[in-house]
């Protein structure tokens, strides 16, 4: 992709290189280097917005990212959302994510509605919920952290 872009020929071949190395990777080595970038990447600079201080807070603390929808994802802010889960997927039959993955989203009642009917069938186990009013959680236990 960035070979396209560029007319530097050193970018081009590390680029190239690159590339070339990851498409060898199965998905789970390719994953795990994802993962591993994530832990270990640091800011040239001082994180300067939200999201930097959060992925910065995230890094030190070593608490592990979520996946589904990020903390500020533009779904929290929609009307019509009004609840916030974090979840694990306990199955390979849940209807969202993979088993093993720990999981955020952003739900409207209906969707709300669904994860309950999926942790009564032992697919997910919701770990934390808060309701969502206007784009700000409202956590049902105080700490409102796992």
């Amino acid at each position: 992709m960035l070979c396209q872009y560029t007319r530097d020929h050193d970018k081009r071949a590390t680029a190239e290189n690159l590339l070339k190395k990851l498409r060898e990777l199965s998905e789970n080595d390719c994953r795990e280097l994802i993962c591993d970038i994530q832990r270990n990447y640091h800011l040239p600079w001082k994180a300067r917005t939200v999201g930097e201080m959060v992925a910065v807070a995230r890094q030190e603390s070593g608490a592990r990212k979520l996946e589904g929808h990020d903390i500020m994802a533009l779904e929290r802010f929609d009307p019509e959302v009004t609840h916030m889960i974090v979840f694990d997927v306990l199955s390979g039959e849940s209807p969202v994510g993979d088993k093993g993955h720990r999981m955020r989203l952003f739900l409207t009642e209906a969707g709300y509605e669904k994860a309950l009917e999926n942790q009564g069938k032992a697919f997910i186990q919701i770990l934390n919920h808060a309701k969502v009013v206007q784009g700000h959680l409202q956590y049902d236990r105080p700490d409102g952290y796992l």
